[in-house]
């Protein structure tokens, strides 16, 4: 049979994806079958004598490989690929659902040695199976002598499990799903090539010291496997691109800015010609700084914030320190043995109230986008094998109503609701839709009804924990862009008083950090009002580290 041209290129490249198929169904069956085949035989045959037999084990394995390159000043100074196959969870619990080896004690979950066999990068079924195995085994003798010493701990207080705080492991029904990442092929010469031209705008300004273009594409998947049934596998498909600039003012203090963008491919970043506008505007901002005088003194009034920062301020608040709309794992076993951080937690406020009557807040982890724009951190089952519900409603009307929670319950209020993998999307809605104009007048009115002399207004996101500031004169209206500051101290009594929000909303993918592997990125996806007013805010300079020194010879740029 003859073939023409453009019939022949289609035959060839539907073999390759037939090929492609399957390789990873071949894949897939080698290291879902090792998971599951260790970890049934390890059920049937797991028990020391005189201990009890596990009732639950999870496997979990980490599959990725990451593109990096890196250009400075036109030139690429780094470009490899890094394979990684890794354990993310060998978990083993004995005793039963309601009373095991992570109930009492500090420790949640007995880890492996530190000498356990690493998993081999080829797909090797016995491989595979022998680094599980020593695992388990570890995580077993651990489980089980725990369990043993939790039994007599009832025995010597002479109470029963429910008069003690303790926790308890959530059933599951068994789930079947096996997701493939988008087939893509990076071109790293042509990622090369993007990332230096970009870097090369910075050789005509010799004032900025320091700066690098950084590119990062993750692909791969995760897959879980455990005693009830599940097996699991799911994509990762991640890229960062970020550049970095730096320099120092004529007293030696430092500056940086960075723009920064995240898609799960690298074929959805910004255009070559966004990209290149959005640099030489950083490289400008950069350079005008240092002309722009510093927040010298502390401020606490009334604080309007556009864009960005607004996903910014939320997350801050919703995830991280003690108040975080996270449920709490940390218990008192028995008085004395821990210290209890319960009451600076929001374990014990469902249905108080908690901020702003006009705030309501959705976790919605199943949505992939909104307005267009795709939601990075959205999933379909979390890191324990648990299917979240499309929307759970956390806040409603400033009054608490649920907490997100993984497997590990510490009262009969919680429900293992799927978000051991964090908050995946958020979306935070304010009843309120006042235009900017609007806005700007209430921040003065307030600022003016407490006696101050000017507001503040915070337009860009903060890299690097910095924000610049307009500082809005009461008396006319006039801003005045000003440098180095800081947010202070927010949390949920931040939100208790909003005088105002924007009626459009906008969708934010923040990068929350890094564990230095792919599928370890911590993703939010944000969905906030474009604008909100709070009454009171707390802004300080933010002290930049100087070193003015002399300079013998020149930067060759100059």
């Amino acid at each position: 049979m003859k073939f023409c041209l453009p019939g022949l290129i289609l035959t060839v490249l539907f073999q390759v994806s037939v090929y492609q198929l399957k390789a990873q169904q071949a894949t897939d069956d080698i290291i879902l079958k090792a998971m599951s085949d260790e970890l049934n035989r390890n059920m049937a045959e797991l028990k020391l004598s005189d201990f009890e037999k596990p009732f639950f084990m999870m496997y979990g394995i980490l599959d990725s490989k990451t593109y990096s390159i890196a250009s400075t000043l036109g030139s690429v100074t780094r470009s490899d690929e890094d394979f990684f196959r890794g354990k993310t969870n060998t978990r083993v619990l004995v005793g039963d659902y309601s009373f095991n080896d992570e109930s009492l004690e500090d420790n949640l979950f007995s880890a492996p040695s530190g000498n356990e066999l690493n998993l081999p990068l080829e797909n090797d079924y016995w491989g595979i199976r022998r680094a599980f195995w020593s695992s388990t085994d570890k995580v077993y003798r651990d489980a089980a002598r725990h369990f043993e010493r939790h039994k007599e701990t009832l025995k010597e207080n002479g109470k029963g499990l429910p008069e003690l705080p303790h926790r308890s492991f959530a059933k599951s029904s068994p789930v079947h799903l096996v997701l493939n990442a988008p087939s893509f092929r990076f071109d790293r010469t042509q990622w090369e090539t993007a990332a230096k031209k970009l870097s090369a705008l910075f050789l005509n300004h010799p004032s900025i010291d320091n700066s690098t273009v950084i590119i990062e594409y993750t692909e791969g998947h995760k897959y879980l496997v455990n005693s009830e049934g599940t097996f699991v596998k799911t994509p990762i498909n991640f890229t960062k691109l970020v550049v970095l600039g730096q320099c120092k003012s004529s007293e030696g203090e430092f500056s940086l800015k960075q723009v920064v963008h995240v898609s799960k491919l690298p074929s959805q970043l910004p255009s070559e010609e966004q990209l290149r506008s959005e640099v030489e505007r950083m490289i400008s901002t950069l350079e005008a700084e240092a002309s722009k005088p510093k927040l010298m003194e502390e401020y606490t009034g009334p604080t309007l914030l556009i864009g960005p920062i607004v996903a910014e301020l939320f997350s801050s608040i919703l995830f991280k320190g003690n108040e975080n709309i996270f449920a709490n794992d940390n218990i008192i076993p028995l008085e004395g043995l821990q210290y209890d951080n319960n009451e600076a937690s929001l374990s014990g406020k469902i249905g108080r109230n908690i901020c702003s009557e006009l705030v309501t807040i959705k976790a919605k982890p199943k949505l992939k986008s909104f307005n267009g724009i795709e939601l990075l951190s959205s999933f379909e089952i979390d890191d324990e094998g648990i299917v979240p519900a499309d929307e759970v409603n956390v806040v409603e009307s400033g009054i608490l109503k649920n907490l997100l929670n993984n497997r590990t319950i510490t009262n009969s209020s919680q429900t293992a609701n799927g978000f051991s993998s964090g908050p995946g999307v958020i979306e935070v809605m304010i009843k309120l839709s006042d235009s900017e104009k609007l806005l700007k007048e209430k921040l003065i009115a307030q600022a003016r009804k407490d006696g101050l002399d000017y507001a503040m207004i915070i337009r860009e996101a903060s890299g690097f924990g910095i924000v610049n500031v307009y500082k809005v004169s009461v008396a006319d209206g006039k801003e005045e862009l000003v440098r180095n500051a800081s947010l202070n101290r927010n949390n949920l009594k931040t939100v208790k008083r909003i005088l105002g929000a924007s009626e459009s909303y906008n969708a934010h993918n923040l990068v929350e950090g890094n564990n230095g592997r792919a599928g370890g990125i911590a993703l939010v996806s944000m969905i906030v009002p474009q604008a909100v007013l709070i009454q009171e805010m707390e802004i300080q300079p933010f002290r930049l580290p100087s070193l003015k020194e002399e300079k013998y010879v020149s930067s060759p740029l100059k």
